[in-house]
């Protein structure tokens, strides 16, 4: 699978993840159930990618680690605060890496197998902090435009990222045109969506080239192995950027909460 093809996979999930941020009551349920489609298609394409002996193993941990992180995020949100939940999460998913490879019969390519895993299940981990990013959208008023806009410049950077064009080109394009999008969604939304307030100019253009940063920078590292060019590993290459995103976008969120606080 060529990168023209990976990136708009990519893009599609953002945008996906965009239109259920506007949902209303049902964005932290519906960010849910999207979320895990990210984790899944994550997990499936991981072990392919790195080449891994074991790979059902690390799958089953990459999905059980994106899970909890989702419904931690989703269902206990005054017990735990966001970065608790995704670090219980976390750890669940190296405890699984270890019991993963203690399990094993053939040990062949254990320390590979288990770094890999132990990575691959903090990455899908990560994918949660879409839905507690969603929560505390939902909570502040403020945050809806956040997380739609911080969806959508990931999609724009992700599509521009598939041009067939130098990277010398199409990353700072991509970093561009996600930060506008983002400070460019931000301030429509009020008019769009009833009480979603506005982040301001220059704090969304901070976010969003935060976005495209990060966007471009897992896509490049991931799509460079040797393995990224068939159609399974590139389900990772195309997913990992969206699930990497949704920390940028609760780490702003938790600035707007502090500052409205």
């Amino acid at each position: 699978m060529t990168p023209t093809v990976r990136a708009p996979l990519g893009a599609v999930l953002a945008l996906v993840l965009a239109l259920v941020s506007l949902v209303g009551p049902l964005a932290p349920s519906a960010m849910l159930v999207a979320t895990l489609a990210v984790v899944v298609l994550t997990a499936i394409g991981w072990p392919s990618l790195l080449e891994l002996d074991s790979p059902l193993g690390t799958r089953i941990v990459m999905i059980l680690a994106g899970t909890a992180s989702a419904v931690l995020g989703l269902l206990t949100p005054g017990a735990l605060s966001s970065t608790e939940s995704i670090a219980a999460a976390c750890a669940l998913g190296i405890v699984g890496s270890f019991a993963h490879q203690m399990l094993r019969r053939d040990r062949t390519g254990l320390t590979a197998s288990l770094t890999a895993t132990v990575a691959g299940s903090v990455l899908t981990a990560l994918a949660g902090c879409w839905v507690r990013a969603q929560m505390d959208a939902t909570r502040l008023g403020e945050g809806p435009s956040l997380v739609t806009a911080g969806a959508l410049g990931l999609a724009v950077a992700l599509l521009l990222l598939a041009l067939p064009l130098r990277g010398a080109v199409t990353v700072p394009l991509a970093i561009l045109a996600s930060a506008a999008t983002c400070a460019a969604v931000s301030a429509a939304m009020p008019a769009v969506v009833p009480g979603a307030g506005p982040l301001g100019p220059v704090p969304a253009l901070l976010v969003g080239a935060a976005i495209g940063v990060g966007a471009a920078s897992s896509h490049a590292l991931l799509g460079s192995a040797l393995a990224a060019r068939r159609s399974v590993p590139s389900l990772a290459v195309g997913a990992a950027p969206v699930a990497t995103a949704g920390v940028i976008v609760l780490l702003a969120l938790r600035v707007v909460a502090h500052l409205l606080g």
